[in-house]
């Protein structure tokens, strides 16, 4: 191999060496920006179900402490239901 051809091998290893590691470098932030915004939505949800459930048991509390004895017998059917069905098995 010549001298010539040897060098025009080498610049063209570089320069695709150098375009691997620019395409790795992109990718490799895109996947951060990825990774970031992902993060972001699921602590967004997980604050929004938060407050949905929180807000839920607040509910829930209210109606019980309405209906004390309405929630009593309610509470005790679905026991009820619960047992028979699971008895069955």
């Amino acid at each position: 191999m010549s001298g010539t051809t040897f060098r025009t091998v080498a610049n063209e290893t570089d320069r695709v060496g150098q375009t691997v590691a620019q395409a790795a470098t992109a990718a490799g932030a895109a996947l951060r920006e990825a990774a970031d915004s992902f993060r972001e939505t699921a602590y967004d949800l997980n604050r929004r179900v938060g407050k949905q459930a929180d807000q839920a048991v607040h509910d829930l509390s209210d109606k019980v402490e309405s209906a004390p004895i309405t929630s009593l017998l309610i509470a005790g059917g679905l026991g009820l239901l619960a047992g028979l069905l699971l008895a069955r098995r």
